[in-house]
């Protein structure tokens, strides 16, 4: 990782946490103190704006450094749909096979949901996390180490959440959260590195957030068997182009 990588990563966090937390920091104290509720029109505005920190952020750092946008997110690696294509399927299988009951949201809206999710539920992110952060921190770290610095970032940008009266999240632990986002973030990692594609990374991401919103959640036996399987997978592969870029290295 070179100085002017080191200022970038940093300047991308800066940005990205800046932006959120000044706009969910402002919307936890309004709610907590009775002054706005999250459901008004200001509250919307916040929280909005909060969670599209990731995204305005990996804005600048496009500008900044004269990377054309289309080629950032439609840019993938040849014949690489395939991995996109099994991680889709894994994923569905984890939430639903565990789960086998949906919570009962109108399956014809399924369309206008995703991509609501991938603008501004989530999918957005990946802009940042997999599109900058993740191939910066490759340049200094292994897949192990970048996975976990990555995941944590992420998970604890989600932490003011937790605080605004009224938010989704709360209906879940924050530190089982914080798990799934480390999880997440080795499959998405696997993901990135499989087809270099930020795109493909966004679709999963929203994809994974929908499973979340239509398929009632439960962490039983089923849901913890396939969710290793799909761990020790993830690790396995990881581990494999971490050795054939040592090889090609030699």
């Amino acid at each position: 990782m070179t100085e002017i990588d080191k200022k970038n990563l940093k300047k991308y966090l800066y940005f990205t946490f800046g932006i959120t937390y000044i706009a969910w920091g402002l919307l936890a104290i309004f709610t907590q103190s009775y002054i706005l509720g999250l459901e008004t029109f200001i509250g919307r505005i916040l929280h909005i704006v909060g969670a599209l920190g990731p995204a305005i952020a990996s804005g600048f750092y496009l500008k900044s450094n004269n990377i054309k946008f289309k080629h950032f997110v439609f840019n993938k690696r040849e014949n690489s749909s395939i991995y996109f294509i099994i991680h889709m399927i894994a994923i569905l299988i984890l939430f639903s096979v565990s789960s086998l009951e949906l919570n009962g949201v109108s399956i014809y809206l399924m369309p206008l949901f995703f991509i609501q999710l991938i603008f501004f539920g989530g999918g957005h992110e990946e802009l940042g996390w997999r599109g900058i952060l993740q191939p910066l921190l490759d340049k200094k770290y292994t897949y192990w180490q970048s996975n976990l610095i990555v995941g944590s970032i992420w998970g604890i940008w989600h932490l003011p959440l937790w605080f605004i009266v009224g938010e989704s999240h709360q209906g879940f632990p924050f530190i089982l959260f914080f798990v799934y986002t480390l999880f997440l973030s080795f499959v998405l990692g696997l993901l990135y590195r499989q087809t270099k594609s930020v795109g493909y990374c966004i679709l999963f991401h929203a994809f994974a957030n929908l499973l979340n919103l239509y398929f009632v959640l439960k962490i039983n036996v089923t849901f913890i068997i396939i969710f290793i399987a799909y761990l020790i997978y993830t690790i396995l592969a990881s581990n494999r182009m971490s050795k054939e870029k040592q090889v090609e290295k030699l």
